[in-house]
């Protein structure tokens, strides 16, 4: 893919925080890491709108739809919203992968890889 998926952070308080993305192909699934909180969930945005199970374990979160539905090319806004405890003064966003329906990665330009509040 010659197109980028661009990504960022949204409103981002002392337990929660907002991941946006916006695309311009259809998205399979997503996986990436949170350095610097520790993660008790996620939920909403695109990836609920796209029938979603998301994920959190240690400091991976992963999504992907079990009857293989996408978020459609062309979505712009939260992709989901984070929930976590004891952040430090900075979060950062590592290791993003994204895939389209079938399973090839998509390059992704993660704007402002970390956030200070």
């Amino acid at each position: 893919y010659t197109q980028e998926v661009q990504m960022n952070f949204g409103s981002v308080n002392d337990n929660s925080a907002e991941i946006t993305m916006t695309t311009p192909v259809d998205v399979g699934g997503f996986q990436f890491d949170v350095v610097g909180a520790n993660l008790s969930g996620a939920s909403g945005g695109l990836a609920q709108d796209a029938g979603f199970t998301v994920s959190t374990g240690g400091e991976t979160v992963l999504g992907f739809s079990f009857t293989g539905s996408v978020i459609p090319a062309g979505s712009s806004g939260v992709l989901t919203n984070l929930s976590y405890t004891n952040p430090t003064s900075e979060i950062c966003i590592t290791d993003v992968v994204l895939a389209d329906p079938d399973a090839i990665s998509l390059n992704v330009d993660f704007i402002g890889d970390c956030i200070e509040y």
